[in-house]
Protein backbone atom coordinates (compact mmCIF):
# COMPACT_ATOMS: atom_id res chain seq x y z
CA UNK A 1 0.00 0.00 0.00
CA UNK A 2 1.27 3.65 -0.52
CA UNK A 3 0.86 6.37 1.31
CA UNK A 4 -0.44 9.31 -0.20
CA UNK A 5 1.75 12.13 0.83
CA UNK A 6 -0.07 15.69 1.36
CA UNK A 7 1.20 18.43 0.13
CA UNK A 8 3.86 20.51 2.22
CA UNK A 9 3.69 24.02 3.26
CA UNK A 10 7.13 25.29 3.45
CA UNK A 11 7.35 25.89 7.10
CA UNK A 12 11.28 24.73 7.34
CA UNK A 13 12.27 27.34 5.64
CA UNK A 14 10.88 30.52 6.96
CA UNK A 15 11.58 29.47 10.41
CA UNK A 16 15.32 29.12 9.33
CA UNK A 17 15.56 32.11 8.03
CA UNK A 18 14.39 33.89 10.88
CA UNK A 19 16.80 31.83 12.92
CA UNK A 20 19.66 32.95 10.47
CA UNK A 21 18.17 36.88 10.28
CA UNK A 22 19.02 36.52 14.84
CA UNK A 23 22.34 34.79 14.65
CA UNK A 24 23.68 37.85 12.03
CA UNK A 25 22.07 40.38 14.27
CA UNK A 26 23.89 39.15 17.17
CA UNK A 27 27.14 38.66 15.22
CA UNK A 28 27.08 42.45 14.17
CA UNK A 29 26.14 43.61 17.90
CA UNK A 30 28.95 41.44 19.15
CA UNK A 31 31.32 43.12 16.40
CA UNK A 32 30.02 46.69 17.10
CA UNK A 33 30.62 46.00 20.93
CA UNK A 34 34.11 45.03 20.53
CA UNK A 35 34.99 47.92 18.54
CA UNK A 36 33.64 50.43 20.77
CA UNK A 37 35.72 48.49 23.68
CA UNK A 38 38.55 49.15 21.39
CA UNK A 39 38.41 52.84 21.10
CA UNK A 40 37.27 53.37 25.03
CA UNK A 41 40.42 51.03 25.78
CA UNK A 42 42.49 53.58 23.34
CA UNK A 43 40.96 56.73 24.85
CA UNK A 44 42.13 55.83 27.69
CA UNK A 45 45.66 55.13 27.42
CA UNK A 46 45.66 58.42 25.53
CA UNK A 47 44.33 60.06 28.60
CA UNK A 48 46.38 57.97 30.79
CA UNK A 49 49.20 58.90 28.95
CA UNK A 50 48.23 62.71 28.85
CA UNK A 51 48.39 62.67 32.44
CA UNK A 52 51.88 61.01 32.76
CA UNK A 53 53.10 63.69 30.56
CA UNK A 54 51.32 66.68 31.96
CA UNK A 55 53.04 65.71 35.84
CA UNK A 56 56.53 65.32 33.68
CA UNK A 57 55.85 69.13 32.62
CA UNK A 58 54.75 69.96 36.37
CA UNK A 59 58.64 68.27 37.46
CA UNK A 60 60.46 70.06 34.89
CA UNK A 61 59.29 72.91 36.00
CA UNK A 62 60.01 72.43 39.42
CA UNK A 63 63.71 72.27 38.51
CA UNK A 64 63.70 75.40 37.46
CA UNK A 65 62.58 76.98 40.57
CA UNK A 66 65.40 77.15 43.54
CA UNK A 67 62.58 75.25 46.21
CA UNK A 68 65.87 74.75 48.40
CA UNK A 69 64.78 75.73 52.48
CA UNK A 70 66.92 78.93 53.86
CA UNK A 71 68.69 79.31 50.22
CA UNK A 72 68.86 83.06 49.86
CA UNK A 73 67.78 82.51 46.44
CA UNK A 74 64.89 80.04 47.39
CA UNK A 75 61.72 80.15 45.58
CA UNK A 76 63.97 82.64 42.47
CA UNK A 77 64.45 81.05 39.11
CA UNK A 78 67.59 79.23 38.82
CA UNK A 79 70.58 81.08 36.85
CA UNK A 80 70.77 78.05 34.37
CA UNK A 81 67.13 78.39 34.00
CA UNK A 82 65.38 79.83 30.84
CA UNK A 83 62.19 79.74 32.73
CA UNK A 84 60.28 82.77 31.89
CA UNK A 85 57.51 84.56 33.97
CA UNK A 86 54.01 85.06 32.37
CA UNK A 87 52.88 88.47 33.74
CA UNK A 88 49.87 88.69 35.47
CA UNK A 89 48.28 92.24 35.57
CA UNK A 90 45.60 91.06 38.45
CA UNK A 91 45.74 93.05 41.35
CA UNK A 92 44.63 91.48 44.54
CA UNK A 93 43.68 92.91 47.70
CA UNK A 94 43.35 91.73 51.54
CA UNK A 95 39.49 91.09 51.41
CA UNK A 96 39.53 88.98 47.62
CA UNK A 97 43.35 87.20 47.63
CA UNK A 98 41.45 85.31 44.90
CA UNK A 99 41.17 87.79 42.43
CA UNK A 100 44.92 87.92 41.32
CA UNK A 101 44.75 83.86 40.73
CA UNK A 102 47.25 83.80 37.60
CA UNK A 103 44.99 82.75 34.50
CA UNK A 104 47.42 83.12 31.92
CA UNK A 105 47.36 79.67 31.37
CA UNK A 106 44.05 79.71 29.92
CA UNK A 107 45.29 81.75 26.77
CA UNK A 108 45.96 79.51 24.25
CA UNK A 109 48.66 81.83 22.71
CA UNK A 110 50.44 81.71 25.89
CA UNK A 111 51.23 78.03 25.07
CA UNK A 112 52.94 78.87 21.30
CA UNK A 113 54.76 81.68 22.92
CA UNK A 114 58.39 81.99 24.37
CA UNK A 115 56.61 81.80 27.85
CA UNK A 116 55.99 78.10 27.32
CA UNK A 117 58.81 75.83 27.96
CA UNK A 118 58.79 72.27 26.63
CA UNK A 119 60.49 69.40 27.72
CA UNK A 120 63.28 68.12 26.97
CA UNK A 121 66.69 66.24 27.05
CA UNK A 122 66.42 63.09 29.18
CA UNK A 123 62.94 64.16 29.99
CA UNK A 124 61.49 63.63 27.05
CA UNK A 125 58.10 61.90 26.96
CA UNK A 126 58.31 59.12 24.45
CA UNK A 127 54.85 57.57 22.76
CA UNK A 128 53.21 60.95 22.70
CA UNK A 129 51.70 63.49 19.67
CA UNK A 130 53.27 66.55 21.21
CA UNK A 131 56.56 67.18 24.39
CA UNK A 132 54.97 68.38 27.45
CA UNK A 133 54.88 72.09 27.96
CA UNK A 134 54.73 74.12 31.20
CA UNK A 135 54.43 77.60 32.54
CA UNK A 136 55.14 80.01 35.27
CA UNK A 137 53.16 82.44 36.65
CA UNK A 138 53.50 84.72 39.91
CA UNK A 139 50.60 84.86 42.48
CA UNK A 140 50.72 88.82 44.44
CA UNK A 141 49.24 88.53 47.30
CA UNK A 142 49.21 91.60 49.36
CA UNK A 143 51.28 92.06 52.04
CA UNK A 144 54.11 89.93 50.92
CA UNK A 145 57.02 91.01 48.97
CA UNK A 146 57.30 90.07 45.47
CA UNK A 147 60.03 87.40 46.06
CA UNK A 148 57.59 85.69 48.40
CA UNK A 149 55.14 85.54 45.82
CA UNK A 150 53.29 81.90 45.21
CA UNK A 151 54.21 80.75 42.05
CA UNK A 152 51.18 78.95 40.55
CA UNK A 153 52.94 76.06 37.27
CA UNK A 154 50.89 74.91 34.97
CA UNK A 155 51.82 72.18 32.66
CA UNK A 156 50.38 70.98 29.36
CA UNK A 157 50.43 66.90 28.95
CA UNK A 158 49.10 65.32 25.49
CA UNK A 159 48.63 62.15 25.10
CA UNK A 160 48.77 59.74 21.72
CA UNK A 161 46.70 61.57 20.07
CA UNK A 162 46.37 65.70 20.03
CA UNK A 163 42.89 65.62 21.00
CA UNK A 164 44.00 63.52 24.62
CA UNK A 165 44.67 67.04 26.50
CA UNK A 166 45.34 67.15 30.23
CA UNK A 167 46.13 70.46 32.26
CA UNK A 168 47.85 70.15 35.82
CA UNK A 169 48.58 72.80 37.88
CA UNK A 170 50.14 73.26 41.29
CA UNK A 171 51.06 76.46 43.89
CA UNK A 172 54.52 76.60 45.27
CA UNK A 173 54.34 78.88 48.68
CA UNK A 174 57.17 80.29 49.78
CA UNK A 175 58.16 81.43 53.11
CA UNK A 176 56.19 81.03 56.10
CA UNK A 177 53.08 82.26 55.42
Amino acid sequence: MMRKIGKQKGFVLPVSMIFLIVMTMLAVTAIRKSTMDEKVVGNLRAQETAFQAAEKGLRFCERQLDLAAGSTTMCQRRASSTLQEVPNPLQSSSEDVKAAFPVGWKDKTIWESAYAMTVSGSDEVKGVASQPQCIAERWPIPGRGSASYPWVITARGVGTVDTAVVMLQEIIRCGNY
